[in-house]
């Protein structure tokens, strides 16, 4: 491991990711890697989680794809330096603002999104300039054993590494002194990871999850909620941590949004969710057995059957359900939706306001101007109205979580600002110099100096 961080800092300190030209042409190599290894991502994918190529290719490479162009399109627009405004005492001085890579950096992928959700900061760390060491989950040993063969075979080591490995990988990677660490996981990993960068004062990007609320006004289109909903949480079998996680319905509506919840389930699947080549499986065991455990038979209103040699879980939707239900204590990650009602909604908002912020809040309502009340009053990473899931994508607009659903952004721009330093430089010439800097200091100079504060604040107010 220390070998492989200094060798990559030693490539970083000779200026060899410096230029745009560089870089550019790094993401252009691996953009067609991707593509000319379609099939080998697509195979690897399936032998983790039963996912076709149709949804592996939509779900795990447009986006990283996408990321890629947009990089190469606009990298020398972001990579220009800002002019800032430079204060009277500094005239006659020219400030301005210059971003420059960090170095040397870590990018610690997920398992549910073992090729997007590890590939995308990669790319906006090799984008801003930056060397890559890439550490995927162990969990999806077949996918990453084909990513890094792509990239260790095609990249020097100096440059873009992939390390394999489990815990022990892991720990021995965050022993080592990086400039940048990205992590994307759990909130609890996601503490362990930033203690191990304080140790060097390492600065951390997060990207957590959190259990997403949805609330369902009584004004929404009924049918349109539904059939968003049931798509969002079918997405990636649930395993996104932008997924619903439950949803609070008012009481006046409950019945019939659940009635077409699981209508718009059935039109995903099919009539036999096992056979649809839409639904993944779990990744393994375990996590097939935690969200099995959260399932209350008692409150399936739909699905519920399960076979875990097959690691499959059948769409359920739970009614009825409390907060001191299991399922309310954990993120689902899975296909289960969990429905509450509310009859209040101010008491509603009140509760959500001290829970823990999630990643992503989504409100379904006719009445915009109340929808964007609550989400400035709820704490939240992102969110949508009227919509779910979909925010994602975007990759003109910064992606990030608040408190325990993370800290930092990226994506875009944002990405590429991430993995930057911005350098303020302030150049000044010699054929000026302002005697009041120097000693000894007259009291003419503190009449000075209130003068000149004071007239700018007048001009300030007025």
């Amino acid at each position: 491991m220390n070998e492989l961080i200094e060798s990559q800092r030693n490539y970083f300190q000779e200026g060899h990711t410096r230029s745009l030209k560089a870089r550019k042409q790094t993401l252009r190599k691996l953009h067609n890697l991707l593509l000319e290894n379609e099939t080998l991502l697509a195979e690897a994918i399936y032998k983790d989680f039963k996912k076709n190529r149709m949804v592996t290719v939509e779900n795990e490479l447009s986006l990283p794809y996408g990321e890629i162009n947009v990089a190469i399109r606009r990298l020398r627009k972001w990579s220009r330096s800002r002019r800032l405004v430079t204060n009277l005492s500094n005239f006659p001085a020219s400030t301005r603002s210059i971003p420059v890579p960090y170095g040397v950096t870590l990018v610690i992928g997920p398992w549910n999104y073992p090729y997007m959700l590890s590939l995308i900061p990669a790319i906006s760390s090799l984008a801003a300039g930056n060397t890559v060491v890439l550490k995927p989950s162990e969990v999806t040993a077949h996918s990453s054993a084909a990513l890094a063969s792509i990239i260790n075979s095609n990249f020097p080591r100096d440059l873009f590494y992939m390390q394999e490995g489990g815990v022990p990988e892991t720990t021995a990677l965050l022993e080592q002194k990086f400039d940048k660490i990205f992590f994307t996981g759990s909130t609890t990993v996601g503490r362990i990871v930033m203690k191990a960068a304080a140790e060097h004062l390492t600065p951390v990007t997060l990207e957590l999850g959190g259990k997403n609320p949805v609330i369902v006004l009584p004004d929404c289109n009924l049918k349109r909620t539904a059939q968003r909903l049931a798509w969002g949480k079918l997405h990636n079998n649930g395993n996104a941590c932008v997924s619903p996680d439950h949803v609070y319905v008012h009481e006046d509506i409950k019945d019939a949004l659940i009635a077409e919840i699981v209508k718009n389930l059935k039109k995903i699947t099919g009539s036999d969710s096992r056979t649809s080549p839409l639904l993944p499986r779990m990744v393994n065991e375990k996590n097939f057995d935690r969200v099995l455990r959260l399932i209350d038979p008692a409150k399936v209103v739909a699905g519920g059957t399960s076979d875990r040699e097959e690691r499959y879980i059948e769409p359920t939707v739970m009614d009825g359900v409390t907060q001191d239900d299991p399922i309310m204590k954990e993120e689902v990650f899975g296909p289960v939706l969990p429905i509450l009602t509310y009859s209040n909604l101010e008491s509603l908002v009140e509760t959500l306001k001290s829970q823990p912020a999630p990643l992503a809040l989504y409100i379904f309502t006719r009445n915009l101007r109340k929808a964007r009340k609550i989400m400035t009053e709820i704490p939240s990473g992102g969110g949508m109205i009227n919509e779910v899931v979909m925010h994602f994508i975007n990759m003109n607009a910064p992606f990030g979580g608040v408190g325990e659903s993370g800290m930092g952004n990226y994506h875009g721009k944002a990405g590429f600002a991430t993995f930057s330093h911005f350098k303020t430089v302030m150049s000044k010439p010699t054929w000026f110099e302002l005697f009041l800097k120097y000693p000894p200091h007259r009291k003419i100079y503190l009449k000075i100096y209130r003068s000149i504060i004071g007239r700018r604040l007048m001009n300030f107010w007025h």
